[in-house]
């Protein structure tokens, strides 16, 4: 058994530090029930093609919608834990100090980016409501999916600016 009196306490953290972190975990589980959405209606299209000789309708609409914001969903929270992958062969070699203002200057350049694709994705969304495009089968309006994308870059750029300023 371990002795929870001498284990170390987490270090308390600001309170938008805590919430950045909060909301990129909420994003990443809306991230995780579109992803069982997905998985429910191939498991029901499946089934029914199977079973009765009759898929669902659009579910190829559906599923591409549902598992392209999830990936978008998943972003922030990955980062936040540090899952991204990175490849870091000769950085190891570097002195702490370098490193430091390294991985600082990643982070800026990846805040950067994801305000851009923000930036970007939120133009995009807008043509897209505008113009009212929508899915060829179901007719689902494209724009619903760049709602949820936009924010969830947004938090990914401050996720980045975060751990900047931490590194």
């Amino acid at each position: 058994m371990t002795d929870r009196r001498h284990a170390p306490r987490p270090v308390p953290q600001p309170m938008p530090v805590r919430l950045i972190g909060g909301a990129a975990q909420g994003l990443a589980v809306l991230g995780g029930l579109a992803l069982v959405g997905a998985m429910g209606v191939t498991l029901a299209s499946v089934i029914g093609r199977a079973a009765l000789d009759s898929p669902i309708l659009g579910d190829y609409e559906l599923v591409e919608r549902l598992v392209g914001v999830a990936v978008f969903l998943f972003l922030p929270y990955g980062h936040w834990v540090g899952g991204h992958v990175s490849v870091d062969l000769l950085v190891r070699k570097l002195p702490d100090r370098l490193r430091s203002r390294l991985a600082r200057g990643v982070e800026l350049v990846f805040a950067a980016v994801a305000a851009a694709l923000a930036w970007r994705m939120t133009l995009g969304g807008l043509d897209m409501h505008r113009f009212n495009d929508s899915s060829m089968m179901l007719g689902i309006p494209t724009w619903w999916a760049f709602a949820l994308i936009v924010p969830s870059l947004c938090l990914l750029a401050l996720v980045c600016i975060t751990r900047a300023l931490r590194a």
